[in-house]
Parts: C-alpha cells; structure tokens; sequence
C-alpha cells in the first residue's frame, strides 16, 4: 500500500507532504492546481526518466520519497532481497533525487539502488491509468495484454516469447552460417586447388638438393666420364700405373726383409697400402662402368627443379613452407566441411525448439480462448453497472499480424499464435464492431473502468491511480462510476484525480490540491478534507462554492446519498 508521498522543488511544488489511507482517496483541484505535477512525481518513482526543467526555479535538485507498505507482498519482497535491498519490516522507502546537470539518483531501503530496478519494482506497487488511458484502448496490441492479465497468463505468454526467441536465435545462427558458407565455398575451391597442387607436386625436403647435385653431374658428364677413366688408367690400367709401381715396390722390400728382418714393419704397410688402392681401383672401375648419361635426363632434372622453384615460391619460397602451406590448407579445407555439420546440427536444433515453442503457444492459444469468453462475460456485467446494459462485448482472436515464424497451426509470433482485438456493441439490436471505431470518449472511459476491475482481480499491483477517468461522462453516470471505484477500493487502495463531484462523492478521503502564491512565487499545497471541506469542495466542483445555497444542499444530498448506498 502506498502510504506516505514528499515531493520538495518540483516544477510548481516547493515542500509537500501526502499521507494516503486504504479504501478510496479523491484528489480535486482546479485546472492547473498541480494535481498532474503530483502524479508526475509518482511516476518518478515508479521508474520513468526525469528532464532536469522539472525542478523549481531557484533549486539545484528535485526529491520525491515514498513510503510503501509491503506487507503480503512476498514476490516484491524476495527481488529486494536478490538485490540486497531488504525491507525494513515491510516498510519500503524509496527515495528519487534529479539534478539540473541530469544526474539521477536513486536510493531503495536507504541503499543506493538503480533506475533499472526502480522500473521493474515500481509498476508493481503502484498501477496508473493516466488521461489517456482509455485511448490505449484504442491500440489493439494492447488488448492481448489485458486479455492475459485477466486469464493470468503473463507468465504463459513470457515463456513462448522465450521460446520464440530462441528459435530465432537459431534462425540467426543458421542464416550466418549460410552467408558463411555461401562465402566459404569460393574459398574452399581455392584451398581445394591448393591442396591438388601441392599433393601432385610430391615434395620432398630432400629432392631439390638431390636434384641441383645431379643436375651438376649432368652438366659436367663428359668432364666427369674422362677424369674418371683417366684416374682408373694412372691408378691400374695403364702402363706404369700406382699399383704396378707400387707391386714392384713391394718386391724390393720381400728381398729387403729377407736380409734385414726389420724391414718387415714398412712391408706391412706396403701390403695395407696396395690393397687400398686396389680396393679404390676396383671401385672406380664401378663407378665408371655405372655413368650412364641420358641425353634426355637432364632436361627432365632442370623442368624438375623448374616446376618446385616455381611452386615453392608461390608457397612460401622453400619446400618446407611449401608443405606447411599443404598441411594447413587441409586443415582449413577439413574446418569449411565441418560447416556444413554445424548447419544440419542447428537445423535440427531449430526443428526441435520450434516444436517446444508451438506446443507452449498451442496450449496458451486454448486458455486464451476459454479466457476470451470469460472476460467479455465479466465486462458485460460490469458495463451493465456502469450503465451501459445491453452493451454487447467480445473478444476476437485472429492470426497475429506481421512476421512470425511459419509452423503447421499458422503464424507464430512472440506472443502466440494470435492477436485479440475488442469488440463492442453498445446498444442492442447492433453489430459488434471493432471497439475504436463506434466507442464514444465516456464509453471508452466506462470500458477501461470495467476491464480494470475485472482485470485487477488477478495479479496487480495494491495501489491503483486513476488520472481523470471521468474523462466524456458526468451526471448520474459519474456517480455509476465513483460506485465503481469505491466498490474497488474494498479489494484494492484505490486513489482518483477527477473534476466530478459525482465521483469525488463516494471517496472515503477527499484531498484538495490548491495553488497559491505570496506575490512572487506560486506553489502547490494539499488539504485533507473534513466533512465540512468535503460539502465546500463538492459545491465548487458542481459550480457554486459556499456562497450558493443550493450547490451546498446538493453537495451534502451527494455526500449522503453515497455514505447510505456504501
């Protein structure tokens, strides 16, 4: 319950103090008096942003403080305590500060708190149906809104927008994968040509220094084939070659040991030395016999080296970049393959979210409609109270408008699979239409009334404000409606800023907001009303004041004709 309201320098308000009761408030007031400067205020508490030229001229700073009495509001409760913002014994205050230099400040139980938080909590305190509430009516999202508040079905409908999300996450994550692979496909054509290329080309590390060493013996056969047949010829085959003076050598040392046993050490070494050449010669003998030179070979040997020169360049300037290249280009063309795997993995995700999604909007689409019927029933007869009897009422749901997600049952948006849209028809023997199209301004005002009564049956906030409800009524009317209202205030604290005396009659507590000024500045004060202040204020609002006898008698007839009917 909303209990206590300061409001110090703001716009025309310099220092006032509002303590609000249960049951039914009336605030009354000329045009201009301020009654909407203190329903501004509210809002400020309730989370909306705030334009330093709000604040008083002369003042630095604006402050509004509320205390609320959270007592049987355990859901409040508990998200003050997840934000370390415990009540103190089921007193809350909250407490707004706005500077001229744009700086907010809000502070929750005496803590520094956020703006965030304020407009998630505040809402849930205090319900406001400003002057242009029952216009809203005329907004047709708006009407599934109330449909599901009144079947509360918030949750429900929270809960497919969270899955209707997801899958279109998923249609998010698989439209960039297809652009990626759409991309990926010239590139995987590149890195498929690369890897062809380097596999042909059968490098290895060893080849090129193979190859520029045969390429030189190739370039120098003949000079090759002559050295080797003439070093074979001096070595054994000619005439006067090493190992035939190096026999006859031998010889002369066989004599020499037989005369000089010491002899024998060089002798040995004469043997160990002829059979290494000989060993050589047979050796060069085989390497001479093996030169066979192909005209042919050659050619092939320097397009060989050609061809690695040429792709070694293009792959980093050696065959070991070149074969980095390979082993990259493979692993990068092996990651694009794996793109499509991801593709079919979140396709099938998508199947199975949209499957969940459907089925949750498939069981809100059928408490929906059954809600549907209840709720044009629960209008009708409060708009029979409202004087409005006969008036038909209904609810249509149709597939939702503008893009949603195409499943089996048609349209899936994140609200479900339809939208609603009121239709009335006032009087009998009518057709229903659309709500916006026939409603006048006092029945769009007695509409909005009934469907927040019915609606604040279920979850709403304790506190409801209603700014000028009387907005196209007045008369006998008027009274229907301030019945209304004080039949609402026995479930909920209900709080009324109105211009009619009709329904300013049937308030339990009636404020007068009053302005005044000393000759040079002009602020905003508030009067709680005794029975006496209540007869004046109501002959003021019916036209007289306390001068005019008869506004006076019909201000006291008003006063107790609304005290008997309670």
């Amino acid at each position: 319950m909303f209990r206590f309201l300061k409001i110090r320098d703001f716009a025309i308000i310099q220092d006032l103090e509002l303590e609000l009761q249960p049951g039914f408030t009336v605030l009354s007031g000329e045009t201009g008096a301020g009654k909407s400067i203190i329903l501004a205020a509210v809002n400020l508490l309730l989370g909306q942003r705030a334009a330093g030229d709000l604040i008083r001229r002369g003042a630095d700073q604006a402050v509004v403080e509320a205390l609320f009495d959270l007592r049987g509001l355990d859901d409040i409760e508990r998200r003050l305590d997840q934000a370390g913002l415990a009540s103190d014994d089921g007193d809350l205050v909250v407490r707004r500060v706005v500077s001229r230099q744009g700086r907010n400040r809000v502070q929750v139980s005496g803590a520094l708190s956020t703006l965030g938080l304020l407009a998630e909590v505040g809402p849930r305190l205090v319900n406001i149906s400003g002057q242009h509430a029952s216009q809203e009516l005329l907004r047709t999202e708006q009407h599934l809104v109330l449909l599901d508040r009144f079947a509360g079905l918030e949750e429900k409908c929270a809960a497919v927008g969270q899955a209707v999300g997801q899958v279109r996450e998923l249609d998010r994550q698989i439209s960039q994968v297809q652009a990626e692979l759409a991309q990926r496909e010239a590139q995987r054509e590149m890195l498929q040509h690369q890897v062809d290329e380097l596999t042909q080309a059968e490098l290895d590390p060893q080849e090129e220094q193979e190859l520029r060493q045969e390429r030189r013996l190739l370039a120098n056969a003949e000079q090759v084939a002559t050295l080797s047949e003439n070093a074979h010829q001096g070595l054994y085959a000619a005439e006067g070659s090493a190992l035939e003076m190096l026999g006859r050598v031998r010889s002369l040392v066989e004599d020499l040991k037989k005369l000089d046993p010491r002899a024998g050490d060089f002798g040995d070494k004469l043997d160990e030395a002829y059979f290494l050449l000989e060993d050589a010669a047979a050796d060069l003998q085989g390497y001479k016999a093996g030169l066979v030179f192909d005209p042919g070979r050659l050619d092939w040997v320097e397009g060989r080296l050609l061809k690695l020169q040429r792709i070694t360049r293009k792959y980093g300037g050696s065959t070991a970049a070149a074969l980095e290249a390979l082993d990259q280009a493979r692993a990068e063309l092996a990651s694009l393959q794996q793109g499509q795997g991801r593709l079919d993995e979140l396709t099938s995700r998508r199947a199975e979210a949209l499957a969940r999604a459907l089925a949750l909007a498939a069981e809100l689409s059928q408490q929906r409609a059954a809600a549907a019927e209840r709720l044009a029933r629960a209008v009708e007869e409060e708009l029979n109270q409202l004087s409005m009897a006969g008036c038909r009422f209904q609810v249509e749901l149709s597939p939702p408008g503008g893009a949603g997600l195409a499943t089996e049952r048609g349209p899936l948006a994140s609200r479900g699979l339809e939208q609603a849209e009121f239709l009335i028809a006032p009087n009998p023997g009518e057709g229903l239409r659309r709500l916006g199209r026939i409603a006048s301004g006092g029945e769009l005002s007695r509409i909005l009334l009934a469907i927040k009564g019915v609606t604040a049956r279920g979850r709403s906030a304790p506190t409801l404000i209603f700014d000028e409800v009387d907005q196209g009524i007045g008369g006998r009317v008027g009274s229907v409606v301030g019945a209304k209202l004080a039949a609402l205030s026995r479930s909920f604290q209900v709080i009324c800023i109105t211009h009619l005396p009709q329904i300013a009659a049937w308030a339990d507590h009636h404020l007068a907001v009053e302005k005044q000024t000393d000759g040079r500045r002009t602020h905003t004060v508030i009067r709680s009303l005794d029975q006496a202040g209540r007869v004046a204020e109501l002959a003021r609002m019916l036209g007289g004041g306390a001068q005019d006898d008869k506004a006076m008698a019909h201000a006291r007839q008003m006063l107790e004709s609304a005290r008997r009917t309670k």
